[in-house]
């Protein structure tokens, strides 16, 4: 069951970034930051590649997929969560198409914005009903069989969608977003210290 351990460290590293996303948009919005469409593309690559093409995908095809034949009865569910899955990639793709125009046009800047905040509440919303519902009833429902396969795929380090070793090269995404992003949702860059 080391599955639900990496999949809620996933959600709350997912939950960092999209934050983090909120936070600097809502910092340009106010006039509090200067729009820094490097960062806001890391920010989307990062959402792209690890969530949208890696974790929910594994989300469906292991652990959704032994939940399924251990407890029939939580297929409605399951169809929402993966319907969820679907509909966040369009709403991703949206997303980017948002940040495009304000890149090449600061006046779609509130559009951009409004996205955001879609997009995050949509996200929040998933993976609580994720945590709240799916990793409890397969703590008691799943074998140890199950576990073993989940467990190996959530723990995998190979991801043949991306092409690359997916640990590493997230791992140093998200380091650079963290000493990009100010406070609170990374480490810099912050300003002087005042002597």
């Amino acid at each position: 069951m080391k599955a639900i351990a990496i999949i809620q460290d996933e959600h709350r590293a997912i939950t960092a970034v999209v934050e983090g996303l909120r936070h600097l948009v809502a910092a340009i919005a106010a006039g509090q930051a200067a729009a820094d469409h490097a960062l806001l593309a890391a920010l989307l690559r990062y959402i792209e590649q690890f969530p949208e093409r890696l974790h929910h995908p594994k989300e469906d095809d292991f652990l959704f997929a032994r939940l399924r034949l251990r407890r029939p009865e939580a297929a409605p569910l399951l169809d929402a969560l993966q319907q969820e899955h679907a509909i966040g990639r369009e709403r991703f793709v949206e997303l980017k198409a948002m940040w495009e125009r304000y890149r090449d046009d600061p006046e779609a800047l509130p559009a951009f914005a409004d996205g955001v905040e879609r997009y995050a509440h949509f996200h929040w919303r998933h993976m609580r009903r994720e945590e709240d519902e799916v990793l409890p009833l397969a703590a008691a429902a799943l074998a140890p069989d199950d576990w073993e396969a989940i467990d190996a795929a959530f723990a995998s380090n190979d991801d043949p969608v991306v092409g690359v070793p997916a640990s590493r090269a997230f791992r140093e995404l998200f380091r650079h977003l963290a000493a990009t992003m100010p406070p609170p949702y990374g480490v810099g860059p912050q300003a002087p210290a005042r002597r």
